[in-house]
């Protein structure tokens, strides 16, 4: 079963501190995380915690993301802007999509809530594995981050709770698959020399859509194996091993680019 941990990044206001714990202490959550808090666990905040006064007494703070996330598989970030721009690596599914993938996956995500008045930075989005978003008016989509949070603790719950549709089953592919997965694809693109124009858009789009799902082992394994044998053809990929078919990653795959 999927492990979540709800990480604060740099929020702002005492407040939204208090009622922050006690939306986690509503959804059963056993821990607050904090990194480089403006806000104080004053009197304002316990105020406003209500039962979640333990819960933010006994925050955890962090001088880095990477410190908070230690331990976890993965890092998903929050954002209320749907496209970034052209270099954006990560595109957001909504909330609901990932919750009900990430139902029967095996593994732990680090959940990221930005700062009230900036979110998270473009910096901080390109450390997630992925980014969701909630569905609101595009005249004015971003939400308070305590509206956010208590949003996104239902779906998560709601998904445990209901229907599998479309949940996973097996363990959610790692970082060196996924990685694996998307430089196996640039050689090819590479490999493709003049007949594709816009290589860099090609690759873009790649991660884009590995960004947008919660792929499994398996299935990275079968498509590694796939392109594997599409890059050897064209030249761009050796394999010293057949690891490389089964798609097993690092020294034991047996992948390198040909010389």
């Amino acid at each position: 079963m999927a492990e979540f941990r709800i990480i604060f990044v740099e929020t702002e206001y005492d407040v939204n501190l208090g009622y922050a714990a006690r939306i986690l202490s509503n959804f059963g959550q056993k821990e607050m995380v904090l990194v480089n808090p403006k806000a104080k666990a004053g009197s304002e905040a316990v105020k406003y915690s209500k039962h979640g006064r333990e819960l933010l007494l006994s925050a955890k703070r962090f001088a880095s993301i990477e410190e908070a996330a230690e331990g976890c598989d993965f890092i998903v970030g929050t954002s209320g802007v749907l496209v970034r721009g052209r270099s954006t690596l990560r595109a957001p599914i909504s909330i609901r999509s990932f919750a009900g993938r990430a139902r029967g996956a095996k593994g732990r995500f680090a959940v990221l809530v930005g700062r009230e008045g900036t979110g998270l930075s473009a910096e901080e989005l390109k450390k997630c594995d992925f980014v969701v978003t909630i569905p609101a008016s595009a005249e004015y989509p971003i939400l308070n981050i305590t509206h956010a949070l208590a949003i996104l603790l239902y779906e998560l719950a709601l998904s445990e709770s209901g229907p599998s549709g479309e949940a996973l089953s097996g363990r959610v592919a790692s970082k060196e698959e996924l990685g694996l997965l998307l430089w196996l694809f640039g050689e090819i693109v590479d490999g493709l020399g003049a007949e594709l124009r816009d290589k860099g858009k090609a690759k873009l789009a790649f991660k884009r859509l590995v960004g947008r799902a919660l792929v499994t082992d398996m299935e990275a394994r079968a498509v590694i194996g796939v392109l594997a044998k599409a890059g050897k053809k064209l030249g761009r990929v050796e394999r010293s091993r057949d690891g490389a078919q089964e798609g097993r990653t690092g020294d034991e795959g047996g992948l390198k680019p040909s010389s």
